[in-house]
């Protein structure tokens, strides 16, 4: 008899009954069919609906499953903990939902405000020697110098037509010889003076890659 095992609706033989199988052995196909159902789709007195796609590409399935449901917007939408990779987001509406925890990397979100953000510190640390500015670790970083020649370097930027910007806080920066990446442009070809005993406020934008850094300083915040 070719009967298999199986709890999801993925796990079914469309080969099986075998046309040899002996009629007394069809109650066994049937308890699987209620087995697979019943592991599908989730505990509940209300009838299953399977939502019908044709028709919602770039829609979004919401509330119940109805096909009414389908929607561009996320209404009171809980995402917690979750990795969403390379969406494309136009003029969404969000309207009472929590994003926790969550990673949407290689995105584009267009016509979006937002409001009440905050930014993740790449914090460097105190020290000397090569200082590499990684933006995946954060857009605001912090440094301090402290001991030796200071040599900055800096990764991650985006592709080529696509501005990227960070901060950089640093304390200190003229007790000792701090370097700069060549691709690093300053206003009039000199770069600023840093504070020996401070903090300065350095910025620093790129719109090809970081073939080329344009930077800008606010200094002596002491």
């Amino acid at each position: 008899m070719g009967l298999e095992s199986g709890t999801r609706i993925t796990q079914l033989n469309t080969s099986n009954p075998d046309q040899t199988d002996k009629l007394g052995e069809g109650d066994d196909h049937i308890r699987l069919i209620k087995t697979v159902l019943k592991g599908s789709f989730p505990g509940t007195s209300l009838e299953p609906i399977v939502p019908d796609p044709s028709g919602n590409s770039g829609k979004v399935l919401t509330n119940d499953g109805t096909d009414n449901s389908w929607s561009n917007s996320l209404s009171g939408l809980t995402l917690s903990s979750a990795t969403i990779s390379s969406p494309t987001i136009t003029s969404p509406t969000m309207s009472g939902g929590t994003i926790s925890s969550t990673t949407i990397s290689g995105s584009s979100v267009e016509s979006t405000g937002l409001t009440d953000y905050v930014e993740t510190v790449n914090a460097l640390g105190s020290g000397g020697g090569t200082r590499t500015v990684n933006l995946a670790n954060g857009n605001v970083v912090t440094a301090t110098v402290s001991s030796s020649t200071n040599t900055f370097a800096f990764t991650g930027a985006p592709t080529s037509g696509i501005a990227a910007s960070f901060t950089l806080i640093l304390t200190n920066g003229g007790s000792r010889t701090v370097n700069w990446p060549a691709s690093v442009k300053w206003s009039n070809g000199v770069a600023p003076t840093l504070t020996a005993s401070g903090v300065d406020v350095i910025g620093f934008t790129t719109v090809d890659a970081g073939a080329n850094w344009y930077g800008f300083a606010s200094t002596n915040f002491s």
